[in-house]
């Protein structure tokens, strides 16, 4: 009902935009950003920070290693795309072979007609 919406509505900014953007709906509550920590108190993502004391790693460092655990994560993508468009180019080479008589001869010619077509294959990647 409207307070389910009217308590979304509220929680939204913060998920989206972080907490420091709606301290100002809070009278008088503290707002802790989810890379660093006020006090004992530390901001927490769904995801990152992975362990509990990294908040006082460097800054730096911890932009390196984010990044290299993105990249990381982009490499897998590749492989398992580069695996997948192997499979797809292996299924649609696959040709059948029509033989076809010349009415005027009673020669028979043979021709090679690919069983799949190629730009339904791509689109099935790309989805």
């Amino acid at each position: 009902g409207p307070q389910h919406l009217k308590m979304i509505l509220h929680w939204v900014p913060f998920a989206v935009l972080g907490a420091e953007d709606t301290a100002a709906a809070d009278e008088g509550a503290v707002v802790v950003k989810i890379c660093e920590c006020i006090g004992n108190e530390c901001g927490s993502g769904v995801f990152l920070p992975l362990f509990n004391g990294e908040h006082s790693w460097n800054d730096g460092l911890r932009a390196v290693l984010y990044f290299l655990g993105l990249l990381w994560c982009f490499m897998g993508v590749a492989i398992v795309s580069d695996v997948f468009m192997s499979a797809i180019e292996t299924i649609t080479s696959k040709e059948r072979r029509i033989k076809v008589k010349v009415a005027e001869t009673g020669d028979e010619r043979v021709f090679r007609i690919r069983v799949w077509n190629d730009t339904v294959a791509n689109l099935t990647l790309m989805a």
